[in-house]
């Protein structure tokens, strides 16, 4: 009886689970850590640094488009998304006080979205105009 019970349980909880699907949160995390972590580095390092998503993979670049040398690992700052995941294709510059610009001025007409998708799930990435407040939904 209780082989029986689990296997129900487990029959039914199994199509709601996916490796894909979990990936995508779990990535969309992970780029909004990265996000932030280029936001802290233009700050410390004095200079407007670029996140810059290509789709399948996303980097961090400085003025003349040359992706950086995380110092904290020491290698390049290019990352490629797992299990085919995609995040849309955009930029955010952070001047060397955090806030996102462009042109040189403020963002501050309209947050920045960015979209995490997988096969069957889709994350939110909003970096906030004026501050760079990353947030994650959901």
């Amino acid at each position: 009886m209780v082989i029986i019970i689990i296997s129900v349980l487990a029959a039914i909880a199994m199509p709601r689970w996916s490796l894909r699907d979990s990936s995508v949160h779990a990535q969309a995390a992970q780029i909004a850590r990265d996000i932030r972590h280029v936001q802290m580095l233009a700050m410390t390092q004095g200079r407007t640094l670029t996140f810059q998503s290509l789709g399948t993979s996303y980097r961090c670049v400085d003025s003349g488009s040359v992706v950086i040398t995380d110092p904290a690992t020491q290698q390049p700052f290019n990352f490629t998304l797992q299990n085919g995941v995609t995040l849309t294709v955009g930029t955010v510059n952070f001047d060397s006080l955090g806030r996102p610009v462009s042109g040189g001025s403020l963002v501050s007409a309209a947050d920045i979205p960015f979209t995490v998708s997988g096969t069957a799930q889709n994350s939110t990435l909003t970096v906030t105009r004026v501050t760079g407040f990353v947030a994650v939904s959901p």
